[in-house]
């Protein structure tokens, strides 16, 4: 707390700053002598100051003079003053590791090519009979595939021989017919290199004829994305019966 207070014999300003930690002095002042005025200080302070608030003081022989006398401390600084200060805040939300493919309501499909095209006219001659017509193929396509983190891209086949006939138990001579049709399985969308910040490029994952799986792994990616199987004709004739397998994509974050 401060006090302001005058009193003289003319006047005097007295500042008094109650503090347990003062570190500035204030103690000094004036008194006028044949039309001069004198600075006090660290003279007789306290004979000033006492004359200055109207008091006699014995042997001091300036009494009635005009006097003004300042007397007081002040506290410094608690802590250390600086020309700028702040603070900084952290700002975070979580996001949730996803990776998408969209298939509709069902996870898996069953895509039946029906026929597969074979020679059956009793006249087509020992070469041609029973082969493969020509090659068959199926595209799919979404418009939604992706990770929003570092993923791999992965195709499956169920078994390295493609698609397999199983159901024929009867035996078959293997020198020129065949109950495996391999396929090869293409992936095509947009993605980034793992660990790239880049605009994506056009990628293309395949799983050849002799291959099970094939993979490549990317940063966070969005893109649509096609996939297709082509299934070559065969160097042999094909068996009776049908002629299963799958295969299967996967996108995982790493």
């Amino acid at each position: 707390m401060k006090k302001l207070a005058l009193s003289a014999g003319v006047a005097a300003l007295v500042l008094v700053a109650t503090s347990a930690n003062a570190q500035n002095m204030l103690n000094k002042g004036q008194f006028n002598h044949s039309i001069t005025n004198i600075n006090v200080g660290a003279g007789q302070p306290a004979n000033n100051l006492q004359v200055a608030q109207g008091l006699t003081v014995p042997g001091y022989q300036f009494n009635g003079r005009a006097a003004w006398h300042n007397v007081g401390t002040v506290e410094g600084n608690n802590g250390s003053a600086s020309g700028s200060d702040g603070a900084t805040f952290t700002l975070k939300g979580k996001v949730d590791t996803d990776c998408a493919f969209y298939s509709g309501s069902a996870q898996s499909h069953e895509l039946d090519f029906g026929t597969l095209g074979i020679y059956a006219s009793d006249n087509t001659g020992p070469g041609l009979a029973f082969d493969m017509v020509a090659p068959a193929s199926v595209a799919i396509y979404t418009n939604l595939a992706g990770c929003n983190t570092a993923n791999t891209v992965k195709l499956t086949k169920n078994h390295v021989d493609g698609l397999r006939n199983t159901g024929n138990t009867g035996g078959y001579d293997t020198a020129v017919f065949t109950a495996n049709l391999p396929f090869t399985a293409a992936a095509s969308y947009t993605a980034v290199a793992q660990g790239a910040q880049s605009n994506g490029t056009v990628q293309t994952l395949t799983a050849g004829l002799n291959q099970l799986d094939a993979q490549n792994t990317h940063g966070a990616w969005k893109s649509p994305l096609s996939l297709t199987v082509s299934i070559p004709v065969p160097s042999k004739a094909l068996l009776a019966g049908t002629y299963n397998g799958s295969v299967a994509i996967e996108i995982s974050a790493l």
